[in-house]
């Protein structure tokens, strides 16, 4: 997947970013990149950047539906071209990958226990105290019919060649499972 006139970093770097971006041949010859950093250092953005760089189709994997939305938001209001339809590139649905596909931990679970029903892709965890059904909004919840769907046949098909896990501190040990 050739990102160019797709996908063009619209910012500027900052320094420690640069530094990163400088030096992504060394990083990723493992074929294997962690970045840590506080909130708001622009993990999101590098990892955006890495993914245009590797130049292969990629699945993002997210604790939660807002932090999905803010990968596909930040993509769109700070890489997409001119001219370019996210919906041609930017997929949130397992079943309907594209260049770039963001979903959630929960998501991926899901397919992969080819699970029919609802699940909470809050990313707030159940056994937290004082979380209930009360607290979780509708938008964090959604049907899903995984039971006949093979989210790894769709991956190889799509030619993933990316992953990037955000937040992956959040995994529980149920998702984990998916993962490996």
């Amino acid at each position: 997947m050739n990102y160019n006139g797709i996908l063009k970093f619209k910012g500027t770097w900052r320094k420690y970013q640069a530094r990163v971006l400088e030096n992504t041949r060394k990083y990723i010859a493992d074929g294997r990149v962690h970045i840590v950093a506080a909130p708001g250092s622009g993990k999101t953005t590098l990892g955006i950047e890495l993914i245009s760089r590797m130049g292969e189709h990629a699945l993002v994997l997210a604790p939660s539906i807002t932090i999905r939305e803010q990968w596909v938001a930040r993509i769109i209001e700070g890489f997409l071209c001119d001219g370019i339809n996210p919906d041609d590139y930017l997929s949130q649905d397992l079943k309907n990958p594209k260049a770039i596909t963001v979903v959630t931990y929960q998501a991926l679970h899901s397919a992969m226990n080819r699970y029919k029903g609802t699940i909470d892709e809050s990313g707030k965890d159940g056994d937290d105290e004082g979380t209930d059904d009360a607290t979780v909004s509708a938008k964090d919840k959604e049907d899903v019919d995984y039971s006949t769907f093979d989210v790894v046949q769709t991956m190889r098909d799509n030619q993933v060649g990316v992953i990037c896990l955000d937040e992956c501190h959040h995994l529980r040990s149920e998702w984990w499972k998916a993962l490996e």
